[in-house]
């Protein structure tokens, strides 16, 4: 039998490290924010609600969905994310169901839900266990930056639009720190891991 595994936490945390590790170990990973990019950018439904409700002023020349244009607007106000989240959730879930249901028809034993809404969207209700990652707030500023390319002002925004670390530590079964080395976050990692194998 599968164990579904819901990985998720602040941004810049350091999610994604924690996800390769897993995988490195063997898990399959599905990547909710690709499975949000692909759906943003191809399933016309999702896109045609989209711009039905933020206008035509998130579209970029091409027509796909402008993710800075849409961020800035989103995360700078909590009832405009909030409105996002509703429209895109249940298309992002029903994908995620999709694959989760092809890994498992294949015997894969250990799959891992990646995803920064795991838990508010409602996709930690099909997985057996919730680990969240959680780093100090100014390291996480300075790895989103580093990664996205944007400035401060935006970064900020992007953290302050998010939930604060007592969520996260309140709704999983496992937290993992990362302020740390790289090698830290692995002894973390496989604490975890040893003692989820423990318990199973």
């Amino acid at each position: 039998m599968a164990n579904i595994i819901g990985l998720t936490g602040q941004t810049g945390a350091g999610k994604s490290t924690v996800r390769d590790i897993f995988k490195e170990k063997g898990a399959a990973v599905i990547d909710a924010d690709s499975v949000a990019h692909d759906i943003t950018d191809n399933n016309l439904d999702c896109i045609y609600d989209i711009v039905s409700r933020f206008s035509c002023l998130v579209l970029n020349e091409k027509g796909k969905i402008n993710r800075k244009a849409l961020g800035r607007r989103v995360f700078s106000d909590p009832k405009e994310l909030a409105a996002l989240n509703k429209i895109i959730f249940p298309y992002i879930l029903k994908e995620i169901e999709h694959e989760v249901l092809g890994y498992i028809s294949k015997g894969t034993e250990n799959i891992v839900i990646d995803g920064a809404t795991v838990i508010e969207s409602g996709c930690g209700k099909m997985c057996d266990v919730l680990i969240s990652v959680v780093a100090e707030e100014e390291t996480r500023i300075t790895r989103i930056i580093k990664r996205d390319g944007i400035t401060k002002a935006d970064a900020e925004r992007r953290v302050s639009a998010q939930k604060p670390e007592e969520f996260y530590t309140e709704n999983s079964d496992y937290v993992i720190r990362n302020d740390s080395t790289p090698a830290e976050l692995e002894r973390n990692v496989n604490s975890v891991l040893k003692n989820m194998l423990n318990k199973n």
